[in-house]
């Protein structure tokens, strides 16, 4: 009996000693970082604000996780990880370098979901691959959904097999990466990015560097020339940084307005289908004039190479009228003229 009631409590002994084991291992699995020398093999957290006055080394094997709040610093140099989780963000007054030239190992810089990353001074992107002679590793900067990087000083990427910025984000987000002075990259085949959600907007020079499938608006872009694609936080003054906090607030501060509802003024008369038509179709659409259905077909509306803003000569329409719609092929955008200029028809009421 005396041996049964020993073997259970050892038993229940065991067990709060793994709880208690694994607990501690858990919590030094991420250590305090309160801007002291980093070491290879650990990783580093910080929850709430920090200002560092001297350079940040975030060293290979290392990882930084600003998980809340804001990390600022002068020069911060990435051989390992930096993440800035959702929300959180870094500021940096001198230069970000992310990796470093042919050593052959992976660099990143990770932006969860409405992070920021504002830069004062210059970015530089080295490539450990020795421009592709040694494959496989890679130097980054991660984009989550709704992130914003702001690089006032210049931005300069050597990586020429791979592109430096990458989307992670939700695939129907987007992510800006604003250059405000001269870009450079290696030239030949190099390019920002790949993905389409990322918003490149460079607002002086871009030599040797090319967009891909980023989105993209320069050399030298203004509110002006990119109407489509300028986020409303974003100031013209190249002189002036810290727009990323107002640039993710305005996001996805969308206007929206409830649907019609009630009784219907009347049903659509006409219809053109490319699909099996239906006896109740188009007459169960409720107040509509023109209805067109199809599976595997676009409706395309006229594409004309520009038209400013407000109408100049030299544009592709010369009299416009109010309620004329075309697709502007330099700004990229479906555009309306309300009777005295063209605006890019974007998600908002639109009032």
């Amino acid at each position: 009996m005396n041996s049964l009631i020993f073997f259970n409590f050892n038993k229940k002994l065991i067990f709060l000693l793994m709880i208690a084991f694994y607990g501690l291992t858990y919590a030094q699995t991420c250590t305090p970082y309160t801007g002291q020398a980093m070491i290879s093999g650990t990783t580093y957290c910080l929850n709430g604000n920090l200002n560092v006055v001297t350079n940040i080394s975030v060293p290979y094997g290392a990882t930084l996780i600003v998980q809340s709040g804001q990390l600022q610093s002068n020069s911060i140099q990435v051989s390992g990880v930096l993440e800035i989780g959702d929300g959180a963000s870094v500021k940096s007054t001198g230069t970000v370098t992310v990796g470093a030239f042919n050593s052959q190992k992976d660099s990143r810089i990770k932006l969860g979901t409405k992070s920021f990353l504002s830069l004062v001074g210059s970015v530089v992107q080295e490539d450990p691959t020795f421009f592709g002679a040694f494959p496989g590793s890679t130097s980054t900067i991660d984009m989550g959904t709704n992130s914003v990087v702001e690089i006032c000083g210049t931005f300069t990427q050597q990586s020429t097999t791979y592109p430096s910025v990458r989307y992670i984000g939700i695939p129907t987000g987007k992510a800006y990466c604003i250059a405000k002075a001269d870009v450079s990259g290696g030239g030949g085949t190099a390019v920002i990015s790949n993905d389409s959600q990322i918003v490149a907007i460079a607002m002086g020079n871009v030599v040797g560097l090319g967009m891909g499938n980023a989105s993209f608006c320069g050399p030298n872009a203004t509110s002006a020339t990119c109407l489509s694609l300028w986020p409303k936080g974003l100031s013209d003054d190249k002189s002036t940084c810290g727009n990323a906090p107002a640039i993710i607030d305005d996001m996805d501060a969308f206007c929206t307005k409830p649907g019609a509802t009630g009784t219907p003024d009347g049903f659509t008369k006409f219809g053109i289908t490319v699909q099996q038509k239906k006896s109740e179709w188009p007459e169960n659409i409720p107040n509509g004039f023109l209805a067109m259905e199809a599976k595997d077909k676009g409706f395309v509306i006229t594409r004309v190479q520009h038209v400013s803003q407000t109408p100049q000569s030299g544009d592709a329409i010369a009299d416009p009228k109010e309620g004329m719609l075309v697709y502007d092929l330099l700004d990229k955008c479906v555009k309306l003229y309300n009777g005295t200029e063209w605006k890019c028809v974007v998600r908002s009421c639109n009032d």
